[in-house]
């Protein structure tokens, strides 16, 4: 691997990027260098896709026990283009709107990818964040129906995007949780 043929990002652009996402100047000139070094030597960074295998190994993301479903929610058809990896960057950013890392979280969770979080989505996120601490799968169950207890105001077994953000909005350690820096 090498880097870019278009090492150099216009002035125009960087500024349009900064308009368009929530990243800084600085933060977008970073993920830019990182994405040129991963691309192969004399390729167009506009033009070049990365594997979603390779930036998962990223070391943003190489120890988030979500980085499979990061990638898969944020690449296009399993590549990244540069302005994916802006997108994902921005959502995960410090300064994105609230709204906007709820309704990634949800598709991040929505590990079924049917619209819903259902109780085998929230069973799959319980495994990911205790995994070193041994839970029973009882007690991951468990814990599960009492989430749905709690956060599903329908009462139909499944969280909406709706039901989530209303539950994520009275966690106010999710926002500070749900960052990643580039």
């Amino acid at each position: 691997m090498g880097l870019c043929s278009s090492n150099s990002m216009k002035k125009g652009e960087l500024e349009e990027y900064q308009v368009l996402t929530f990243l800084t100047k600085r933060e977008i000139l970073r993920i830019h260098d990182a994405f040129c070094s991963a691309c192969p030597q004399g390729k167009d960074y506009r033009e070049e896709k990365l594997p979603a295998e390779q930036v998962c190994t990223w070391p943003q993301l190489k120890v988030n026990p979500f980085r499979d479903r990061i990638c898969q929610v944020f690449s296009t058809e399993g590549s990244f283009t540069f302005e994916d990896v802006l997108g994902m960057a921005s959502i995960f950013s410090q300064m994105a709107h609230p709204s906007l890392k709820i309704e990634y979280a949800f598709r991040i969770y929505d590990f079924n990818n049917d619209g819903f979080i259902d109780e085998e989505d929230l069973q799959n996120v319980i495994r990911r964040l205790v995994n070193g601490n041994k839970l029973s799968e009882e007690e991951i169950a468990s814990l599960a129906n009492h989430i749905l207890e709690e956060a599903d105001l329908d009462n139909d077994g499944m969280l909406s995007l709706a039901e989530f953000e209303h539950a994520m909005t009275k966690s106010p350690d999710f926002l500070h949780s749900f960052r990643i820096s580039f």
